[in-house]
């Protein structure tokens, strides 16, 4: 006789674990209240507008300080340039080139009372040059009455240097004469008479009172640039014979 055992039937009711039996659900965020929502949008306006004040202010004391000059060192700056102006001493301010063609006679003389025949000589001369005007520097003022006024006291301007071209210069064609030769003395003061002439037909021509507003142009930009155009400058020319007294 066999003994048989019952063995729990697998296809009978089946046991379920707890941890089998929960379902893995994702979890939901709790959504926040309107009166939390209402605070967060808050606070990032705050900051926004901190931080657009912040940039504003930044940049307006940065323009500030960039700006603001005090009359004193106003006036110290003003004088730091015009103390460079004038360490140059003398300011060019215009140049003009000239060329003379002339033609010289001369003759021997009997007492000055008529010329002698046959003692004529001839050479015509081209003399070039250039010429340059400017203004004497060292008896410069400077007054700073505020406002950003500046008042440049000047002497008249001059000629400065009247330099010859000896490459175009020179004698283009001559008649000598062995009777009457032509001497180096002629060609001399013939030279001299062409700087003198150059000198009188500049100063006719209007060439100091163009030297005078390069002058002021030239001082004036100086300025400007180192100062800004916010500034008025003036000028008060007066003559060698004021500057002495």
């Amino acid at each position: 006789m066999t003994d048989s055992k019952m063995s729990p039937s697998m296809h009978g009711n089946s046991y379920n674990s707890p941890s089998s039996a929960m379902s893995h659900q994702p979890t939901q965020p709790h959504p926040r209240s309107p009166r939390k929502q209402a605070r967060l949008i808050s606070a990032l306006k705050g900051a926004a507008i901190g931080l657009v004040a912040g940039v504003i202010l930044g940049a307006g004391g940065l323009t500030f300080v960039q700006n603001y000059n005090p009359p004193d060192n106003q006036s110290q700056n003003a004088t730091t340039v015009f103390e460079r102006i004038v360490s140059q001493n003398e300011l060019v301010s215009v140049s003009q080139d000239y060329c003379i063609v002339d033609k010289v006679t001369d003759s021997n003389s009997f007492f000055n009372l008529f010329d002698i025949p046959l003692t004529e000589n001839s050479f015509w001369y081209r003399y070039a040059g250039t010429l340059k005007a400017g203004v004497n520097l060292e008896d410069a003022s400077l007054e700073t009455p505020g406002n950003n006024v500046l008042i440049i006291t000047l002497n008249e301007p001059h000629i400065i240097s009247n330099t010859p071209d000896m490459e175009t210069s020179g004698v283009l064609e001559e008649r000598n004469n062995i009777l009457n030769p032509i001497h180096v003395e002629d060609v001399d003061a013939f030279q001299a008479q062409c700087v003198q002439k150059s000198q009188e037909e500049a100063l006719s021509s209007g060439l100091l009172d163009e030297a005078k507003t390069s002058a002021e142009t030239n001082i004036r930009n100086l300025f400007y640039a180192a100062l800004g155009d916010s500034y008025t400058v003036e000028f008060n020319w007066q003559t060698a014979e004021q500057s002495a007294q």
